[in-house]
Order: C-alpha cells, then sequence, then structure tokens
C-alpha cells in the first residue's frame, strides 16, 4: 500500500509539472507569436506576466528587453527612448539576479547602454563606451562561441568606426565568418535565444551594396 500511495504521489506530481511545463510552453509561443504578427507591445506585456509567475527563469525576461531595446533604435523621441530603455534595464536587473553570468544577458546589456548611445551620442558616449566594450568582452569571456554575443561586438565596433569615418570592411569580413555560428549553436533550454542570424545577413548586404 505504501508503494501504491508512493507511486500515486510521484505521477500526480510528474502531472503538475507536465501541466506546469505546458503553460509556460503555450505562453511563450504565444508571445514569440505576437512578435511575428507586429504586435510588440502585446508580446512584451505577456513576456513580462509569464516572468513574473516563472520566478527563476530569465528567458522571458530576456525577450522582454530584447523587445524593448531593439524597438528603441526606431523611435525618434528621446524621451519615449529613454522611457523604453529605462524599462529594460529593471528587467535585465531582474534578469541577472536569477542568471549571473550569463553570457546572453551580459551582452544583451551591452546593447541596452548601445541604445543610450544611440539616443544621444555626445551625453554619453565618453561614459558608456567602456561600459559597453567591457561588457562584451565579458561575455565574450563566458560564451566565445555564442553567435548574438560575437554579432553584438563587432556590430558596436562597426558603428564606432562608422562614428568616426573609419573603414568598416573588415568587420563586415568578421560577419561573415560566424555566420555559420547560427547554425551550429547547441541544444539549449527550451525558448533561450537563438536569433541573430537575420541581423548578421541583413549588415552582409548593406556591406555588398
Amino acid at each position: 500500500m505504501k508503494n501504491l500511495f508512493a507511486l500515486f504521489t510521484f505521477f500526480f506530481l510528474v502531472t503538475l509539472w507536465m501541466n506546469g511545463q505546458s503553460k509556460y510552453a503555450s505562453g511563450m509561443q504565444q508571445a514569440l507569436g505576437m512578435l511575428q504578427e507586429g504586435k510588440p507591445t502585446e508580446a512584451i506585456a505577456l513576456f513580462e506576466r509569464i516572468g513574473q509567475v516563472e520566478k527563476e527563469n530569465w528567458i522571458p525576461l530576456y525577450h522582454a528587453a530584447n523587445v524593448l531595446i531593439t524597438s528603441s533604435f526606431e523611435m525618434k523621441d528621446a524621451t519615449a527612448q529613454n522611457n523604453v530603455l529605462e524599462k529594460a534595464k529593471g528587467i535585465i536587473a531582474e534578469a541577472h539576479g536569477r542568471s549571473e553570468n550569463n553570457a546572453e544577458l551580459l551582452t544583451l546589456e551591452g546593447m541596452l547602454y548601445t541604445g543610450y548611445l544611440n539616443m544621444d551620442p555626445a551625453t554619453y558616449g565618453m561614459t558608456l563606451s567602456p561600459k559597453v566594450m567591457e561588457l562584451h568582452s565579458r561575455a565574450l569571456a563566458i560564451d566565445p562561441e555564442n553567435p548574438r554575443v560575437l554579432l553584438n561586438s563587432i556590430e558596436f565596433q562597426m558603428g564606432t568606426a562608422q562614428f568616426f569615418g573609419q573603414d568598416t570592411a573588415p568587420f563586415c569580413e568578421k560577419i561573415r565568418e560566424i555566420i555559420p555560428k547560427f547554425d551550429q549553436q547547441p541544444e539549449r533550454e527550451p525558448f533561450a535565444p537563438t536569433h541573430g542570424k537575420d541581423r548578421a545577413l541583413y549588415h552582409i548586404k548593406s556591406c555588398d551594396e
């Protein structure tokens, strides 16, 4: 009887776990689908809600912050940009608390501060440029084969070269070299970042024009 009770308890706990996992997967798929449908605001809100439930999971917070940061580069209004970046900063800080020394989060934070530089290079150039380089360097030290870490680092160097009127051709070649790494990414946690190849190919197309 004791064995039967233990077996029942085991299957009950497994069922609860599977239901929790399926709800998480369903929510993440729904949020990612919203992005494909051109609904970033709704996607961010859903990623945040999932992050509130999945209290130890950094991945929903990563996606929410990534969408915010990416959207900031398309904004023209400085106040709106700042508000979006400040929100992303808070989300990234919370994600760091859930996953320390995470290369994906470090390189995303590098993108965050690049957003501030893009918003106001005169104000932030001297203070944030070294911070961005440090974050990318730390991410590379942790995960040197990660294509997003490599791409974000190269993009920042390329942007700096463009700002100072320098030749960007060497950076184009570096991006070409990392494109295969997007297809060689190892299996990771469900819904962990795998994106970036399209952005790399866009840079190559721009380099060739």
